[in-house]
């Protein structure tokens, strides 16, 4: 039998929500890159929009390496059935980032 393999990525996510609620669904879609650096270009360009708006603030924001469950029939299921936080066996923030960086 091959091995489940479980795998990292990357997302980010406001610095106020709390660990308890990082993983419930909001109806806000999580976007996942492959890299660090992917997440960082997306999230400085987002930030690049928003400071620009005057009548808007940039919350600080985290990047997160996620690491899932390893993948198989069983893990997937409860992804679909329970949701995202099922599927992340770890998280942790690499990066924040405020309105200044």
């Amino acid at each position: 039998m091959a091995q489940d393999i479980a795998f990292t990525f990357y997302t980010y996510s406001n610095a106020g929500v709390t660990a308890e609620e990082r993983w419930k669904p909001t109806g806000i879609p999580d976007v996942f890159f492959d890299s660090h650096e992917e997440a960082q270009r997306a999230l400085k360009e987002m930030r690049a929009d928003i400071v620009a708006d005057p009548e808007m603030e940039w919350p600080v924001m985290n990047i997160e390496k996620v690491v899932t469950v390893p993948v198989n029939s069983e893990s997937i299921l409860a992804l679909l059935n329970k949701g995202l936080g099922s599927f992340v066996q770890r998280y942790e923030v690499v990066e924040s980032i405020g309105p200044s960086q």
